[in-house]
């Protein structure tokens, strides 16, 4: 009976001891604070205690829709003509793996079209993770990758489906928070949807291979045809199209809001570039609380005072927030800044010149704040009684950090749905538009409420597409959309809605008509339906006076049939002016073309007013760098155009351009041989006449730089001259640059002189020698730069052992003075003794391992000890900011941007990487323990014996081109690269606590733990920070 006992009590001790072990886990699992939150989030709220704490502008008030338990972990929604409600909602999120789930649709209706959604439908079942619904055409389309599905009516009032037909298939999911979303319908009738940059697809459709990222794809309801429309940006959540058919995105991490355009290429938040890419920017300067986006929706309804309409409503997940921007146009694109005045002061308050044209709540531009952490408005739609819904996914976790690493603490039991009301509410009633006729619908497209008029058009292109001719109902119907179309006198949203109506329909448009937009639409449409008979007629818009009709000839000109495309491109560029947008569009409809009609290009760019055309003046040189990059490429005609522009004073600017890119081209190497023979012999003689200064030609200093990567020995006597006299900087360094790429004798000598006379070359000037500097394949470089390295700004000594790790023979010095310590061997970093690795030098790798360590291939696990060790060092020991600021600039600031400081290699960290002090911790401390995968370190050695690497921003048959350290962009041309591999570690060193004395680590982390720049007033400590 003892031995009973005692084995009992054991056993007791035991499980109380495993509980209590367990809740300790369990509570610091549950501590953690989750991404992009300030503090713990705290319990949830109830629907009512939510609304409670909700505030919106004057006059509006939030109303309850419905929540749990009808609606759970709401995704995406989408009203139908009937006034209904379709909700997807995921319980699999964040399931990576495809297949049958347990995922739904539901539909929400007001049976006595009291605004009181009383009657829950659950209409499909099965799914997994559906990102997106729209309805249309027939049924209902949902976006539930791998696939886009439709589920056809069989009985549309009853919602009854048939069962599904997979319209595409092919969409990745690679990252589950990235899926095709945002399905709506386009003006023309097509069917567009979002995917994000880290949601690798591969769509294979009608004989065709789409493999992209981050794009703006499309689908047309009838042909079922697939298109890639444009590509660019991060994970954009969010498609808005505005009165005049515009289409504008909200995106994370990087700028918040895109005006995107059919062909165009815009900036992307990591991965690749495809060769010859000019990418877009946003439209946006300012920023709202930050930098997490989804949904987003062009409001325009009656419901709400003017001062609220035409407006961008974007949900803000992070900030907790529903925030308004207002759009100007600016040439053929637009413009946005903050819609609404802040009611209390604070950074993102809108400036003097534009002040928000209506009251909103909070810090910023808001139209609603939550105050409730577990706030996540992914979806926002006007609904038909004018008034606007937001979607609320209602969880602790709001980014798929927190989910993927805790998936069973996400909440998958909430949800809700709120519209906002002002004013007295009026409930649209019992709403039927599949029982109204033609010419009804038709007066609709004049409607207050933006819902009722696209609804109304879409229902109208539904039934031309299903109608006969001869029907009466058709062409009674049709009649008088043409009609409506055509009177340039009707109000200009019924107009537009009517035309796009039209086209939608495979029907011509107006290219002479009144409207601007009207011809622009006109030209698209053209376009899309191979009208060949049209195609001169809109060629000839190409001098249209309107930004908006160049643009869409731009767009168009490849696709037109029986025309010539070169000259429309070439037109548009010569009447385009300073449009900010044009001539990168412009730039990825021609460079395809160049590759076998280059020259003629060019000849006909030499006839054109260079000195009236910048839009042409800023494509030029591209095309030069394009045209020379062709396999076959002959330099005879960028030759002969040179000849052309450099004998006329007011092309000169343009001349300028093109030398210069001719220049890089030479010294990247990506000319080389009987080409580089042929440009040389037919260049020396003119740039003779220009490169002596007696009698200084205006491009002489130009000729000089280009003569010296030619080898011409006047030529580099001259650079020589800019480079060590000069005045303006940039001009000296673009000399210095020639003059390696030209191997002169003195390379060595003018490094010593740039370290040693500080007198004539600043701090920023000796940093950039020091990077160029690696070029020069000269052993004997080491030697004056180890002699100057304890002279060394303290800025300037992780530059010069970046420099000294590039080559073997520069190792190998470097670490003889490591050896004999001089240098303390904890200034190489692991990923530059990997580097030097690769090289696979015997005694170079001997030398690593005697004097620095073996490191490790893989991450090392034992980071996580050092994150624990840092965060006590921190707790422990005072840390000034102030201080941390310039240890920033020197270790983290080549290669992140922080309040505006910095460079852009890696992500910008004032508003990523930081939600919490233990994040931040383990970006800096255990940096490969998550990568994205656009943030792979990409290594090169050359046959040149130099080792490089950094962020792939283009990888072709021509050139390997990367972003390094410092934001350098590095050419090597492809003939050059010996070697090149994808590293599975993050570019950014792990072991940076090596390199740091403990204060200044404790400076650095006191700098980097406000949310704001120490000296601003309201700069608080992120969340976790230790006292």
């Amino acid at each position: 009976m003892k031995l009973r006992l005692t084995i009992v009590a054991i056993l007791g001790m035991v499980l109380l001891t495993i509980f209590h072990r367990t809740s300790a886990q369990d509570k610091k699992k549950k501590d953690v604070i989750p991404h992009g939150q300030a503090t713990m989030p705290g319990p949830a709220l109830t629907p009512q205690e939510a609304l409670k704490k909700m505030q919106v502008p004057p006059g509006f008030r939030v109303e309850l829709v419905a929540s749990e338990p009808d609606i759970v972990n709401p995704v995406a929604m989408t009203f139908d003509e009937r006034g209904r409600i379709w909700i997807t909602e995921s319980l699999e999120y964040p399931k990576k793996a495809a297949g049958p789930g347990r995922d739904r649709v539901k539909v929400l209706e007001s049976t006595k079209g009291d605004g009181k959604f009383d009657k829950v439908t659950t209409v499909i079942e099965g799914l997994n993770i559906p990102s997106g619904i729209a309805i249309g055409h027939g049924g209902v389309w949902v976006a539930n990758a791998p696939d886009i599905l439709f589920y056809p009516f069989e009985d549309f009032a009853n919602l009854k489906l048939a069962k599904p037909q997979t319209v595409v298939t092919g969409f990745g999911r690679t990252d589950t928070h990235e899926l095709p979303n945002s399905l709506t319908w386009g003006p023309d009738g097509w069917l567009y949807g979002l995917n994000g940059v880290f949601n690798h697809s591969h769509v294979k459709h009608k004989g065709k291979e789409y493999k992209f990222t981050c794009a703006l794809f499309r689908i047309h309801p009838k042909t079922k045809d697939f298109e890639i429309f444009c590509e660019g940006t991060s994970n954009p959540w969010g498609l808005a199209i505005n009165e005049n058919g515009d289409f504008f995105v909200s995106a994370c991490v990087i700028d918040h809001l895109w005006h995107l355009v059919e062909t165009g290429y815009y900036h992307r938040q990591g991965g690749p570039y495809p060769p010859y890419t000019w990418k877009i920017g946003s439209i946006v300067k300012h920023k709202h609380q930050k930098a997490a986006y989804c949904g987003l929706v062009w409001f325009d309804s009656d419901a709400y005072p003017p001062e609220y309409r035409e407006k961008l409503y974007m949900g803000n997940i992070h900030g907790g927030a529903i925030n308004c921007d207002m759009l100007e146009k600016d040439g053929s694109t637009y413009f946005a800044r903050p819609a609404l005045s802040p009611t209390v002061p604070g950074p993102n308050r809108p400036g003097p010149k534009h002040p928000g044209t209506a009251a909103g709540v909070g810090e910023g531009s808001n139209f609603l704040v939550a105050n409730d952490a577990w706030f996540m408005p992914v979806s926002q739609k006007v609904g038909p009684d004018g008034c606007l819904y937001i979607l609320d996914w209602y969880d602790r976790y709001h980014c798929y950090q927190d989910a993927n690493r805790d998936p069973a603490g996400i909440d998958r039991l909430k949800g809700r749905l709120y519209r906002v009301v002002y004013g007295e509410y009026k409930p649209a009633g019992t709403i039927d538009l599949t029982k109204e006729n033609g010419e009804k619908l038709i007066g609709r497209l004049d409607s207050n409420n933006v819902f009722i008029r696209e609804t109304a058009q879409r229902m109208l292109t539904e039934r031309l597409a299903a109608g006969k001719t001869g029907e009466k109902e058709f062409e009674a119907t049709f009649a008088s959309i043409a009609q409506l179309a055509k009177n340039d006198k009707a109000p200009q949203r019924a107009r537009l809605h009517a035309f796009w109506t039209v086209i939608s329909n495979d029907m011509y448009g107006f290219p002479q008509d009144s409207s601007s937009n009207i011809r622009a639409w006109t030209v698209r449409a053209v376009a899309q339906h191979g009208h060949e008979a049209s195609a001169a007629t809109i060629a000839a818009l190409s001098k249209d006076p309107s930004r908006d009709v160049q643009l869409q000839v731009a767009i168009t000109a490849r696709k037109l049939k029986g025309v010539d495309p070169l000259p429309i491109l070439l037109d548009v560029l010569t009447h385009c002016g300073n449009d900010k947008l044009i001539p990168h569009v412009v730039w990825q409809n021609l460079h395809p073309l160049l590759e076998k009609d280059g020259e003629r290009f060019l000849t006909l760019a030499a006839k054109a007013d260079l000195a009236k055309s910048p839009g042409l003046a800023k494509v030029l040189p591209r095309a030069i760098d394009r045209i020379l990059g062709n396999a076959s490429g002959d330099p005879a005609a960028v030759v002969a155009f040179l000849d052309k522009v450099t004998a006329h004073e007011k092309a000169h600017a343009t001349a300028k351009l093109c030398m210069a890119a001719l220049t890089v081209k030479i010294q990247n190497g990506e000319i080389a041989g009987k080409q580089l023979e042929s440009i040389k012999k037919a260049m020396q003689p003119k740039l003779a006449l220009m490169v002596p200064h007696e009698k200084k030609h205006p491009l002489a200093d130009d000729a000089a730089i280009l003569g010296a990567v030619l080898r011409d020995k006047a030529s580099m006597s001259a650079a020589d001259v800019i480079y060590v006299c000069g005045m303006d900087d940039s001009l000296r360094l673009r000399a210095f640059e020639a003059l390696i790429a030209a191997r002169a004798d003195n390379l060595v000598a003018r490094v010593e002189e740039a370290l040693v006379h500080k007198d004539r070359f600043n701090v920023a000037m000796r940093a950039n020698v020091l990077q160029l500097a690696a070029r020069i394949d000269q052993d004997r470089l080491a030697e004056p730069i180890l002699n100057e390295y304890a002279r060394l700004e303290p800025e300037l000594q992780p530059k010069a052992i970046e420099l000294l790790t590039q080559r073997p023979a520069w190792a190998k010095a470097l670490f003889k003075e490591i050896a004999a310590k001089k240098i303390n061997k904890d200034v190489i970093n692991v990923n530059q003794a990997r580097r030097l690795l690769a090289t696979k030098d015997k005694e170079l790798a001997q030398l690593i391992e005697k004097h620095w360590g073996i490191p490790r291939d893989g991450r090392n696990p034992e980071r996580e000890k050092i994150v624990g060790q840092m965060k006590e060092l921190y707790t422990k020991t005072p840390g000034d900011p102030a201080k941390g600021v310039a240890i920033f600039k020197k270790v983290c600031a080549q290669c992140h941007k922080m309040h505006g400081d910095g460079v852009d290699v890696g992500p910008d960290i004032t508003a990523n990487g930081r939600s919490d002090f233990d994040q931040l911790l383990s970006n800096i401390f255990d940096p490969s323990l998550v990568i994205g995968s656009g943030y792979q370190s990409v290594t090169v050695n050359t046959k040149k014996g130099q080792v490089i690497n950094g962020l792939i921003v283009e990888d072709n048959a021509q050139r390997v081109v990367l972003k390094v350290q410092g934001g350098e962009l590095k050419t090597i041309a492809r003939q050059d690269v010996e070697e090149q591999f994808t590293s599975k570690l993050s570019m950014m060193p792990e072991d940076l606590e090596r390199q740091l004395q403990p204060q200044e680590i404790v400076d650095l982390l006191a700098f980097l733990s406000y949310d704001r720049p120490p000296s601003d007033p309201k700069a608080r400590k992120i969340p976790g920070t230790p006292r």
